[in-house]
């Protein structure tokens, strides 16, 4: 008979059971294998005389073990074994527990997923339960890479959290569960003090329409300041049911002309055709920007009631009002339309340059504006031709994506009703991409979207520019290009991932290549490489926690961004964890025991993943 440590620890300590005719429970043991618990009674007389005897034994062999006992803890199972590390575990001795683990990995050869399943757990729960918010926050980032029911607790539980950024994560992670529990626990985030955590919860409410949504977000908007009143009218639009259209119809009366853009472009991305009364009543105001917005919609939801408001608004004094009235009418079936388009965009007008890219079969002013001497218009009839998927921009992509002496930054501008966008070019862009998040974001969307249209068009072309990237080193273009590469897949894609993988100079590049042939499964030493990188990088942090500073309502949700070396890092441990590659999860356990000390709670997440 094998009494638990604990009982006998309690014994030794001098915290004595109940006696007389009540039970004396032992304390539940640590790991997940029993939850039963000893009981004895006075009738048990035998056992009872024991237990001081075995406790004491088994308390010393706990604490102090010899080393013929340490070698038969390394061969075997037996829950004080599984009870001894997941203890250490509890109490902070992660190393120690690790060790353990693996001499008796090395003694047996083979693996003990639940066990390791089990540790995984606890390390998690541990950081969790830390007063480091870095600590904390990678807790939370294992729980979620987990994709395991065990750990979310620690989601629900990240919603009370002090750090609002904590709770963004948290919600951010809720909203891939598709059960009421995840609803339920976001509805709760609503009653976050900081505004940003009450609008996530709200929107990812509202994404998946939810009875209670509405309100919700509608009780929010009324507590919003005046200035980021904008960001609500497209929850509501998304949403469709009455209330939420009653509610539109009201916003449609705010003195805010930035609500009404925000209220008008929501109806037609949303497809709302049941409010295009109100939007004919709203192209009657004599705002500009008003007008553009509504000829917009009206072309987007194919109103045809609206044709011959529409041909009075193509005689506007305002450019982007007439261009907004014709390319409604032409998507109202009016060919004519095309030529105003086209006359407007040979002025140079970047709006209509953009329009053009969404007429099919229309190149031929693109065509002479690819090779206009402004450079901002020809960029923008690059784009245009390429969204035609015309083979002729593709002799002036290589201007946009490789980085030169330029040094040009690509960012967004829009029309006074917000309805077109265009692209401006501005320089010294290491500096306005350095302070600037959201020019950084829009400068990367682009070219990110360039080369994925580029590996449909052209895989050749593709492969062309991929080497250019590599040679010069353009680190943020690399994990992209990686993955475009592994998902082409083809003799040549893998030759350019073969020939960069030794490149020198260039560790970022040569182990995003070792990934990526590891991966597609290519005969070869990348998963040894792989190994044997990440065990030199195990004290790189993966996550660092940053102070929270207010961002605009809407503008963007929170995420994790970890540094290069950090999301390779993470990239290659979930890669080992998916594959569920046994020298991959040695050193996954590696990593947890000597790494870093706070990566380990995300790589538990990781581990947990590889023993599913």
């Amino acid at each position: 008979m094998i009494l638990r440590w604990s009982f006998a620890a309690d014994r030794i300590c001098g915290r004595k059971g109940e006696r007389g005719s009540q039970k004396v429970k032992c304390s539940p043991i640590v790991s997940g294998y029993s939850s039963k618990s000893c009981i004895t009674s006075p009738s048990s007389t035998a056992v009872s005389k024991m237990i001081p005897l075995i406790g004491l034994m088994q308390v010393i062999l706990f604490f102090f073990p010899f080393s013929g006992y340490g070698e038969s803890l390394a061969t075997t199972t037996d829950p004080f074994h599984q009870g001894r590390l997941l203890f250490l575990i509890q109490q902070g001795e992660h190393q120690q527990a690790l060790k353990l683990y693996q001499d008796k990995f090395q003694a047996s050869g083979q693996h003990d997923f639940e066990l390791l399943h089990q540790m995984g757990l606890r390390i998690l729960d541990f950081g969790f339960r830390q007063y480091d918010p870095e600590c904390q926050l990678l807790a939370l980032f294992g729980a979620s890479v987990s994709a395991h029911e065990d750990v979310y607790y620690i989601l629900e539980e990240s919603l009370k959290n002090r750090h609002p950024q904590i709770q963004l994560v948290a919600l951010g992670a809720l909203a891939h569960f598709q059960n009421d529990k995840a609803d339920q626990a976001m509805i709760r985030g609503l009653g976050s003090p900081t505004l940003e955590v009450r609008y996530e919860a709200a929107r990812q409410l509202c994404k998946k329409k939810h009875p209670l949504a509405v309100s919700q977000a509608e009780s929010l908007m009324y507590k919003t300041p005046h200035a980021n009143a904008a960001i609500y009218p497209p929850l509501f639009a998304m949403v469709g049911d009455s209330h939420s259209t009653r509610v539109l119809k009201k916003l449609l009366n705010s003195p805010s002309q930035e609500v009404l853009l925000a209220v008008i472009l929501s109806i037609a991305k949303y497809q709302r055709d049941d409010l295009l009364p109100q939007i004919r009543q709203q192209s009657s105001q004599l705002q500009f920007a008003q007008q553009e917005a509504c000829a917009y919609t009206f072309g987007l939801l194919k109103d045809e009631e609206s044709f011959s408001k529409l041909e009075k608004l193509t005689h506007s004094q305002y450019p982007t009002v007439v261009l907004a009235a014709h390319m409604a009418l032409y998507q109202l079936g009016r060919q004519e339309s095309i030529k105003s388009i086209e006359q407007t965009a040979q002025k140079g007008d970047l709006f209509a340059i953009s329009a053009l890219g969404t007429i099919p079969d229309h190149p031929n002013i693109l065509l002479e504006l690819i090779e206009n001497p402004n450079l901002q218009i020809r960029l923008n009839a690059l784009i245009a031709l390429l969204e035609q998927n015309h083979p002729r921009a593709l002799q002036f992509i290589e201007e946009v994506i490789i980085r030169d002496k330029k040094d040009l930054a690509f960012t967004v501008y829009q029309s006074p009703g917000h309805a077109f966008k265009a692209w401006k070019i501005t320089s010294s862009a290491s500096q306005l991409l350095k302070d600037d998040l959201k020019a950084y974001s829009e400068h990367m969307d682009l070219k990110g979207t360039l080369l994925e249209k580029i590996s449909v068009l052209s895989p050749p072309q593709l492969i062309a520019l991929a080497n250019q990237i590599f040679s010069k080193q353009q680190n943020d273009l690399v994990p992209l290009v990686i993955e475009l590469l592994e998902k082409l897949g083809t003799k040549e894609a893998i030759d350019c991932l073969k020939q960069h993988q030794q490149q020198f100079g260039a560790p970022l590049i040569r182990h995003y290549c070792n990934l990526a042939l590891y991966r597609l499964q290519e005969p070869g030493p990348y998963a040894e490489q792989l190994r044997q990188w990440v065990k030199n990088q195990n004290q790189t942090q993966f996550i660092r926690f940053q102070p929270f500073t207010p961002w605009k309502l809407g503008e963007s949700p929170y995420t994790l961004t970890p540094e290069e070396t950090s999301k390779l890092l993470i990239e290659t441990f979930e890669t080992f964890a998916i594959q569920q590659d046994m020298m991959g999860i040695e050193a996954l356990i590696e990593a947890i025991a000597t790494g870093h000390a706070k990566n380990k709670y995300a790589l538990a997440g990781l581990l947990l993943r590889a023993t599913q």
